[in-house]
């Protein structure tokens, strides 16, 4: 029986890693598979030894707080190779974790692929020095990567962008409103502040207050907070609890809310590249502490953090990030944006480049088809 561990340690990689390994199953139902993941990559009966709620937290300085709690997490997973002896190791993003997993598999003489490359703002040399070392195949979702890790000398491929499959309504505007008890003749703003715990903390009470800003000068918007699936309900009821505006709650219908919103605020991160493929202008925002952002901007060289942007090159969405990123100023970017029909209409036609720059669609099938080619090889 062929067994292969899967590591993911976020939502979008638990989404993209349990959609490849839905189809690998299709191709292999007997597959064996175990590691860590969340509802999709359980969907496939797989063996979870940790949930990405448990694994999910961003920045450099937040990792570094924790840092005896993911390595105790990281030495039992190496355990597993050891104990299990897995045919191969598929790792989903989570690039800090993943890299050094990849490493301990190698030593042990371990097939390594890797689904989902670092970001462009990300490279470094010492990190593709590391992918090349101690990947064996490396699966990338934009295009134009892979170009840039064949010059480095790496197996890459490239089977399009999975959002291109998934990131689309079922329901149109009428329905979802009537569904959620939304008001047809307000404009709609949908707030998105992340998937990750820290994202909820240090996001979701920065959004409220915009919320709370925006209706203080206007009635005629209303809110919306489509949740994350990794998000529990019962943690967000406690800033809902602290402001007199309304917002909308809404669980499992991301797509439908976002599509039908007039413009959405988004914290960095996949959902932005999802909000720009339903063609929904958007504000890019972030927060993170201090030492993180120091690092990112001054030893990373960021200069835009909005994948919407990099896919296209060029600022297509504005982006307020850290200090930018306040209630006010906020508030008077997304009024301006409302009160401008053409500057909408503009950055919705602008946002067709980033739908065209991702390929073409069917990843999840090509890709679950190639793992299982490598896999019996």
């Amino acid at each position: 029986m062929t067994k292969l561990l899967v590591i993911a340690g976020e939502a979008s990689g638990d989404l993209h890693g349990g959609k490849v390994l839905i189809e690998l199953k299709k191709l292999d139902p007997e597959i064996s598979i175990i590691g860590t993941g969340g509802r999709f990559i359980a969907s496939t009966k797989a063996k979870l030894y940790y949930r990405v709620e448990e694994l999910a937290v961003i920045g450099f300085w937040e990792v570094l707080k924790q840092y005896g709690y993911y390595k105790n997490i990281f030495n039992n997973m190496v355990k597993k190779l050891d104990e299990e002896r897995p045919d191969a190791v598929f790792l989903v993003d989570y690039v800090a974790f993943n890299l050094k997993f990849a490493e301990e598999a190698k030593k042990r003489g371990i097939k390594v692929i890797c689904y989902v490359a670092p970001q462009v703002w990300a490279w470094k040399k010492n990190r593709i020095r590391k992918i090349k070392k101690f990947v064996d195949h490396l699966i990338v979702l934009f295009p134009f990567e892979v170009e840039f890790f064949k010059k480095e000398g790496m197996k890459t491929h490239c089977f399009g962008h999975p959002l291109l499959d998934i990131a689309k309504p079922d329901l149109d505007k009428e329905a979802l409103f009537k569904k959620w008890g939304l008001d047809n003749q307000k404009k709609t703003i949908s707030l998105l502040p992340g998937s990750r715990r820290n994202e909820i903390t240090k996001h979701l009470p920065l959004l409220l207050e915009v919320a709370q800003t925006i209706s203080s000068k206007r009635n005629d918007i209303q809110f919306v907070f489509p949740m994350a699936p990794t998000v529990n309900k019962e943690d967000v009821f406690p800033y809902l609890d602290k402001i007199d505006t309304k917002v909308c709650l809404v669980e499992d219908d991301t797509y439908n809310t976002v599509a039908a919103s007039d413009f959405a605020v988004v914290a960095s991160g996949t959902a932005t590249l999802e909000t720009a493929i339903l063609n929904t202008p958007l504000l890019i925002f972030y927060k993170v502490s201090a030492p993180t952002y120091m690092i990112g901007h001054y030893l990373l060289g960021i200069k835009m953090v909005g994948l919407p942007n990099i896919v296209a090159d060029e600022m297509i969405a504005p982006e307020m990030i850290q200090n930018s990123s306040t209630a006010q100023k906020m508030t008077e970017k997304i009024l301006a944006y409302l009160d401008d029909p053409d500057g909408l209409r503009q950055m919705s036609e602008r946002l067709q480049i980033v739908k065209r720059n991702l390929g073409e669609k069917g990843a999840y099938e090509k890709t679950g088809r190639f793992l299982y080619q490598l896999l019996k090889k």
